[in-house]
């Protein structure tokens, strides 16, 4: 059966979630401070394993080789310092070193970009950009003409920096949680240890498939937003899921989420196999309970010192780019994602841990069986 594109199903109405980007101008009259507020954050943030831009507009006739004393100070306290000129072009110092992005793209264009490789994007000064914004008031100021994109107003306090970290980290931690969570099952292996295909097997409590089982424990979770990946057949009360098409240049499990983020770039993708029947609630649960600002994947290990289990896994959208990384690398392996810094691997709790279990001969079958007529 081939499968089907996402965008030619018509059995499928799917609005793609718009998804709220973690992207926050800082505003205030000149000489209130901005940068050496922004400097001042940044550590806090830094510490907390948070990934910072800072999007800057320059003035054309300033070197990007030579950046003014308040580009520097940003870049000096950890920033990777991104300068835009009117034109959309962009210049910025990252790590030392000058990159260019496509000129003529527009602020938004660049900050949906920025957004897939940073925790948080910050644009200086800039009133008129198309973001919300908190505004640093001086004394006596009236408010700004336009409030519509201001979230909050801050007085000038000696804890005004405190305070404006504090409503940093609660709005990132929102927009987190906020963020769509959809799962990808896999159903394209061979299954040539088992003999038939494996997401087509049944549990013998519920005499349902273990795709459908699996779907069954997801949809409490994050209701229909459940795409399949490969070619297998499906059972005919899972027909009106989305069907993702291979990536035809990637094997294995790594088309399936290569698929997924490139079907849907900002959303939080739960990857899982379909050959584990012992899957439960309590592990998904607890496997999207390890979101949170900083961490852009969670791939745990069923021992301290054992293997990561990358199939039953959350990606969050900022390993895109990962992925498509380790593709060009001409590697299929996806659990060497583990191995990125951003990346968690926590241990499974041990009550959970069978959750992780696959099963690949009919052999192996045979004993869970036993083991589940028991439970």
């Amino acid at each position: 059966m081939k499968p089907q594109s996402p965008q030619k199903n018509k059995q499928q109405s799917l609005v793609l979630p718009s998804t709220k980007l973690p992207v926050l101008g800082i505003c205030g009259p000149k000489g209130e401070g901005l940068t050496a507020l922004i400097a001042t954050l940044l550590p806090e943030l830094l510490k907390r394993g948070l990934q910072i831009a800072v999007v800057q507009h320059r003035d054309h006739n300033r070197l990007v080789e030579q950046p003014d004393q308040d580009s520097d100070c940003l870049y000096q306290a950890g920033a990777d310092l991104f300068l835009l000129d009117g034109s959309g072009s962009q210049e910025c110092f990252l790590h030392g070193a000058r990159r260019h992005s496509i000129a003529g793209a527009g602020l938004s264009y660049e900050l949906r970009r920025l957004s897939r490789h940073y925790d948080l994007v910050l644009v200086a000064g800039d009133e008129q950009a198309p973001v919300p914004k908190i505004w640093l008031l001086a004394d006596a100021e009236s408010l700004p003409a336009d409030t519509a994109t201001v979230l909050r107003f801050f007085p000038p306090d000696e804890t005004r920096s405190k305070q404006v970290l504090a409503f940093l980290l609660s709005w990132l931690q929102q927009l987190w949680a906020e963020t769509p969570v959809w799962a990808c099952v896999l159903i394209g292996g061979l299954s040539s240890r088992m003999g038939r295909p494996k997401h087509l097997l049944e549990k013998i409590t519920t005499g349902t498939t273990w795709l459908e089982n699996t779907v069954n424990l997801l949809q409490p979770l994050i209701g229909d937003h459940i795409a399949l990946s490969g070619p297998g057949i499906v059972p005919d009360s899972l027909a009106h899921l989305p069907r993702l098409p291979d990536v035809p240049e990637a094997r294995g499990p790594l088309t399936g989420i290569l698929a997924a983020m490139r079907w849907q770039p900002t959303v939080s993708w739960l990857l899982i196999a379909c050959d584990m029947p012992h899957i439960n609630t309590e592990a998904l649960a607890w496997l999207l309970d390890q979101r949170r600002p900083g961490c852009w994947g969670t791939v745990p290990r069923l021992q301290e010192d054992g293997y990561v289990e990358p199939l039953l896994a959350h990606y969050d959208y900022r390993c895109g780019p990962l992925f498509e990384q380790l593709l060009a690398s001409g590697s299929l392996r996806i659990g060497q994602i583990a191995g990125q810094p951003k990346i968690e691997v926590p241990l499974i709790p041990r009550q959970l841990r069978s959750s992780w279990h696959n099963i690949n001969t009919p052999q192996e079958l045979a004993v869970s069986r036993q083991a589940e007529q028991l439970e």
